[in-house]
This record gives C-alpha cells, structure tokens and sequence, in this order.
C-alpha cells in the first residue's frame, strides 16, 4: 500500500512538472500567435510580408507538433494515472 501511494506521489510530481513545462510553452506559442496576427496585417500590405508569414506559419505548425508529441509522451508514460483505479 505505502508503495502505491510512493509511485503515485512520483507520477504527480511527474507530470506536474511536465505540465509547468507545457504551460511555458503554451506561453511561448500564445505570443507567437500575437505575431503572427500581426504579420497577417502586414503580409497584406506587401507581398514578400506573405512569404514571411508562411515561414512564421510553418515554425508555430512544428512546435505545436513538438508539444502535442511531448503530451503524448507524457500520457503514455503515466499510463494509471488518469484512469479509474480501484485497487487498494
């Protein structure tokens, strides 16, 4: 019992800090999500703004692939912790 209750403060504090971390950069993508607002404003002021804004596009597209990898992960890694245990 004292072990189960060891490994399951193991897994919070696990995934706690993997949820810092994905909230960090959450943050990250939210401001690059601003700018990228922003750059669809000046990409149709000038063509090669749209070139620009694609490339910015194509950047924010794989980190949130990166993100949505690493929450995977983490998920399968900490396969008990979110399901309904009624082991004692």
């Amino acid at each position: 019992m004292h072990n189960k209750i060891k490994r399951l403060e193991e897994l919070v504090e696990k995934v706690t800090g993997l949820l810092s971390q994905l909230e960090e950069e959450n943050s990250i993508l939210k401001q690059q999500m601003e700018l990228l607002s922003s750059e669809r404003g000046k990409a149709s002021k000038k063509p090669s703004g749209a070139r620009e804004l694609e490339e910015l596009k194509a950047k924010v597209k794989k980190k949130l692939l990166r993100i949505c990898a690493r929450i995977e992960k983490a998920s399968e890694l900490q396969p008990g912790l979110f399901e309904d245990e009624t082991d004692e």
